[in-house]
């Protein structure tokens, strides 16, 4: 008996599963078995040495081309086996250009994903290898672009370290892109704050790729010429010398941007930090100082941060300022929006630049998390900057977090930035183009670098998702410093949205 019918097979990652049919394939059942059908005929083709993704955006001369393909849109794919191959998973992205950001197209990212054919369970695919985020050039074509760098995720919670399937990292690729689009926010010393992630499998890479992104979208052509050039030129060196040890590292001191100080990444965990030290140290080989600290910051326990005040003889929550703090898709359900909102608005210095200009930023002094490998006080601080690398005082210390757009909550974090601590607060809409390929093969012993001489790459799924970015700054009357005390409408008592109200359970509001 045949029959049809449309399947999605879902993505189920599990740490106990002895298989899974990780890829999320469209087709239709017949006879038992799963064949592809194609949704759209868009395909990767090479033209004069140039890499062409056409997309629902091509041109009508190429649609005309492609024309002769309509009586096959509707015909099976046919189910390749994949025996003694390795399966590759690509999905591309960048911002739309009716995002509100400054430079939409400032770069492209890709996401790479690696599966084998599982031997024991015929028609499943098992996860191999780390997620791995490929930064390249950006385009208003679609045009397949030059890489520019990458880096590998190793996932926290597996036995080999393997990525959990698509999809589970958008927030975090949307995030970079962001900052690569507002390049100019990336300036004085940076602190990330959760920077593990909810999962803990984030690993700093909102502040580390985004910091990168963002100087690749402030180079110039020639300047971004000479860096491909050169960064070509090494990695046939290291081939030639088989320096396995040092192969992919970087000196992150030369990839990031120019008015950029100091990035701290910051998490609640002390396992999520030594997994960001462990990443940070199989890609980048700098040696002290160190552009890159890890420290524990725990935002989100009142209780905690007050018992660790009075531990330290009534010395101040929040030691020192940062010029920017980065959010990505924090846990804003309250009372948590309360306490974040607290933490940004006195860790952030002030708009003020009279005010900045008395006050020492924060990476000189900041607590990094010791033995972990990584530089605890970097030697240079922004007040001890070079001139060419002095911040734009036009662009104000600020605090950017961003989430998926259908995310409420985002309304208590504004209310008490606005309200509680006389922030100036503004959402902008950020719209991500998402484009993922069908699978691409290669013979298990081949080298990931032929995947760019594969003749085409065929669509599977175009589609977009929207974020809201959220940007707050001081209020111009605030001096920093810890003045907030006396400054902040929450700390004062004379915001009531901070004590008992309809946000707040009355049992736990003795805590805040």
């Amino acid at each position: 008996m045949k029959f049809s019918l449309c399947v999605v097979l879902a993505v189920a990652i599990s740490s106990t599963d002895a298989f899974t049919p990780l890829q999320p394939i469209t087709g239709t059942i017949r006879n038992g078995r799963i064949v592809q059908t194609s949704s759209c005929q868009l395909k990767h083709r090479r033209c004069c040495g140039t890499s062409v993704l056409l997309s629902s955006a091509a041109s009508e001369e190429i649609k005309e081309e492609d024309d002769d393909d309509d009586d096959d849109e509707d015909k099976p794919r046919p189910v390749e086996d994949y025996t003694g191959k390795t399966i590759f998973q690509r999905t591309f992205y960048r911002l739309s250009p009716d995002s509100q950001v400054q430079l939409p197209n400032s770069i492209m990212l890709e996401e790479r994903l690696r599966f084998v054919p599982d031997t024991t369970n015929e028609g499943y695919i098992l996860p191999v290898g780390p997620r791995t985020l490929i930064v390249r050039e950006g385009t208003e074509e679609d045009a397949l672009t030059d890489e520019l760098f990458r880096m590998d995720l190793v996932a926290p919670k597996t036995d080999q370290g393997t990525h959990n399937g698509p999809r589970s990292f958008d927030t975090e690729i949307a995030s970079i892109l962001n900052l690569a689009s507002n390049p100019k926010m990336m300036q004085g010393d940076v602190l990330e704050l959760s920077c593990g992630g909810q999962a803990g499998a984030s690993c700093g890479i909102v502040g580390l790729l985004g910091s990168v992104s963002a100087k690749f979208a402030s180079m110039t052509s020639t300047e971004l010429e000479q860096y491909k050039k050169q960064r070509k030129e090494t990695m046939e060196e290291e081939v030639s010398l088989n320096s396995i040890q040092n192969h992919n590292r970087n000196k992150l001191t030369n990839l990031v941007p120019q008015r950029m100080h100091h990035l701290t990444l910051s998490d609640e965990s002390p396992e999520s930090l030594h997994r960001v030290s462990e990443m940070y140290k199989r890609h980048f080989s700098d040696t002290s100082p160190s552009p890159v600290s890890v420290k524990q910051v725990e935002w989100s326990y009142p209780r905690r941060q007050q018992q660790q005040q009075q531990q330290t003889g009534g010395r101040r929550r929040y030691d020192h300022e940062y010029r920017t703090i980065l959010g990505s898709d924090l846990d804003l359900t309250f009372p948590t929006a309360k306490e974040l909102s607290r933490a940004c608005a006195n860790m952030l210095l002030p708009s003020n630049e009279f005010a900045v200009a008395n006050i020492k930023e924060g990476a000189e002094t900041s607590p990094s998390f010791g033995g972990l490998g990584m530089d605890p006080e970097p030697s240079e601080t922004s007040y001890k900057e070079p001139l060419d690398q002095e911040v734009d005082p036009n662009i104000p210390p600020t605090f950017i977090h961003l989430c998926p757009d259908y995310r409420d909550e985002v309304r208590y974090l504004r209310q008490f930035l606005e309200k509680g601590f006389r922030m100036t607060v503004r959402t902008n809409r950020v719209n991500m183009e998402r484009l993922q390929f069908y699978f691409q093969t290669l013979p298990q012993d081949s080298p990931e670098s032929d995947l760019e001489e594969l003749d085409s790459m065929e669509v599977q799924e175009d589609s977009d998702k929207d974020y809201q970015s959220l940007t707050a700054i001081h209020h111009p009357d605030y001096a920093g410093d810890g003045s907030g005390e006396m400054f902040f409408p929450l700390e004062t008592g004379a915001y009531e949205g901070g004590g008992l109200s309809v946000l707040e359970p009355e049992t736990d509001a003795g805590l805040y």
